[in-house]
């Protein structure tokens, strides 16, 4: 048995107590019992495969579930999961997905989640399917930000997720949007500005460029990586595409798009959307990938800005409020 083990080990003795039947959280699982469920891991149960794992469909306990399996599991992957498994067990909210189970066998390292047929929003945005309408876009981009607030302002401590994007995106059978993958998050301690890190193996795209050079990641850091996450919702476009990155092109264009002019802006997929959620939502992502760290909103206030509780105003410091005013003027 590898430390990993004796940890899992010992932190599910602790938290079973008296009674062997009664346990907390996700549950452990034999990987036996995975293979037999998934036939061997076979490629007919394949859902999708990421950088680093494998995602399987299976019955499971009477239920349909997602089983993930990571495919390089090192050092670095141990604490990975170890770290999701405790970050999930500390967190409930209907915009949070929940880890069921997991196991660790040997070199194998497996997460087991409920199974959301409407798959990820990656797959939505940019998949053959059917398109999403503006109705479940915002529905999307409201419940995400719900998420994000959740984690930054009511979890104790304070939760940073660190790899926000449509493939940690899911969405069930009414669209809700469940926010997943909690592998690279960190818990951030009262009075902290920042968490120190030499590296964060998250999406290039999606990271904000001052936080990575400077390697200081914060809530700030999450805040950055939903206005890109946005950017893909509004437009349709990919994070990368003719080797120009989505927010090196959106910021050609989004003077004017703040301006009204939508056009060659807005995904064309979309038959009809509604203008004034538009320029509410372009402005959460002008604030939010266009400040500097300590200058963007929280994800409190893109909540109610989206929700159109607060004017888009609220959204800048003060010089970038000035500029973004002229510009409309």
């Amino acid at each position: 048995m590898n430390g990993a083990d004796r940890r899992m080990e010992t932190r599910d003795q602790n938290e079973s107590g008296s009674s062997p039947e009664k346990t907390i959280g996700p549950k452990s699982y034999s990987y036996g019992e995975l293979a037999r469920v998934t036939d061997n891991f076979s490629l007919n149960n394949l859902i999708c495969r990421g950088r680093f794992d494998h995602v399987f469909k299976a019955s499971l306990d009477g239920e349909i579930r997602a089983i993930k399996r990571l495919d390089f599991p090192d050092v670095q992957f141990e604490e990975g999961l170890e770290r999701e498994i405790m970050v999930v067990k500390s967190i409930s909210h209907k915009n949070l997905v929940e880890l069921v189970g997991y196991c660790i066998h040997g070199a194998n390292r497996l997460l087991i989640f409920k199974y959301f047929p409407n798959g990820s929003l990656r797959s939505k945005l940019h998949g053959s399917g059917d398109v999403l309408d503006w109705e479940k876009r915002m529905k999307i981009a409201v419940g995400c930000a719900k998420g994000l607030e959740y984690l930054h302002e009511h979890c104790n401590p304070k939760i940073i997720h660190l790899d926000m994007k449509p493939d940690n995106i899911l969405l069930d059978e009414d669209f809700e949007p469940k926010i997943t993958n909690f592998g690279l998050a960190q818990f951030f301690t009262d009075g902290a500005t920042h968490i120190s890190k030499s590296s964060v193996m998250g999406t290039h795209v999606y990271e904000d460029p001052l936080t990575t050079k400077l390697r200081e990641y914060s809530d700030k850091s999450d805040v950055y990586s939903f206005g890109v996450t946005l950017l893909e919702l509004i437009t349709g476009r990919k994070p990368i595409d003719n080797i120009i990155d989505i927010v090196t092109w959106a910021n050609h264009h989004i003077k004017k798009v703040l301006e009204g002019e939508y056009t060659n802006f807005v995904d064309f997929n979309l038959q009809s959307f509604d203008h004034e959620q538009m320029y509410r939502m372009v402005s959460c992502v002008n604030s939010c990938i266009n400040q500097r760290p300590n200058s963007r909103p929280t994800m409190k206030k893109i909540c109610l800005v989206l929700e159109g509780i607060l004017p888009p105003e609220e959204l800048y410091d003060h010089e970038l409020q000035s500029r973004s005013r002229r510009a409309q003027t």
